[in-house]
């Protein structure tokens, strides 16, 4: 069996960081974190019970980028993700879409 290293593009860098994902039109998120990355995947771990569509949108909370991505694999509560856009600084984008993510992101 290929090791799933071998089967990347290049080497992530290992992180701790707050991610959300959105879908649905951004009308669903959930809380994830992200624990490692490169510029065109992550691991992310989030609530195994969760059922995880096959593309979303992933907001890094802590730079504040926003790319939209599809699942690659799922096992216990880690999935491999693969950028399908670059991410972009949220500041970029309009401020009545900064603000709905805004006000999604924060819902409990």
């Amino acid at each position: 069996m290929t090791d799933i290293k071998d089967r990347r593009r290049e080497d992530r860098k290992r992180v701790l960081k707050g991610g959300k994902l959105f879908f649905n039109n951004y009308a669903i998120s959930l809380d994830c974190t992200i624990r490692n990355e490169s510029d065109h995947g992550m691991q992310l771990r989030l609530d195994p019970q969760v059922a995880v569509p096959k593309a979303f949108a992933l907001l890094n909370r802590k730079d504040g980028t926003l790319a939209d991505a599809k699942l690659v694999w799922k096992h216990g509560d880690s999935i491999g993700v693969e950028f399908s856009t670059e991410m972009k600084d949220v500041l970029s984008f309009s401020k009545a879409d900064i603000r709905r993510m805004s006000i999604i992101a924060t819902r409990g």
